[in-house]
C-alpha cells in the first residue's frame, strides 16, 4: 500500500488561508453590491441561452446541408465507384 504523508498543519493553514480570503472577498462583493444568488441566476440563464442559440443554429443549417447532400453525395459516390472500377482495371 502507499503511504501518504499528509502534514495537518499545512492542512489546517491552507484552510485558514482560504476562509480569509473567502472573507475579505465576500466583504468586497458586498460592498459593490454583489449577489451571488443573481450571480447564478445571470450563469444559468447564460447557459440556456447559448443552448437556445445551438439550437437554432442547428434547426437553421440542417435544411441546407440536406439540399446540399441531394447533390453532393451521388456525386461523390459515383467518383468513388470510377475510382474502383479503374483500379480493378489495372
Amino acid at each position: 500500500m502507499n503511504k501518504v504523508n499528509v502534514d495537518v498543519r499545512k492542512v489546517v493553514g491552507t484552510g485558514i488561508k482560504l476562509l480569509l480570503i473567502c472573507l475579505v472577498v465576500g466583504w468586497v462583493l458586498s460592498v459593490i453590491n454583489f449577489d451571488a444568488l443573481d450571480f447564478i441566476r445571470f450563469f444559468s440563464q447564460s447557459l440556456r441561452n447559448a443552448g437556445e442559440l445551438a439550437a437554432d443554429a442547428v434547426r437553421w443549417a440542417v435544411p441546407y446541408i440536406l439540399l446540399g447532400a441531394v447533390v453532393v453525395v451521388p456525386f461523390y459516390v459515383l467518383k468513388f465507384g470510377l475510382q474502383l472500377l479503374k483500379g480493378r482495371r489495372k
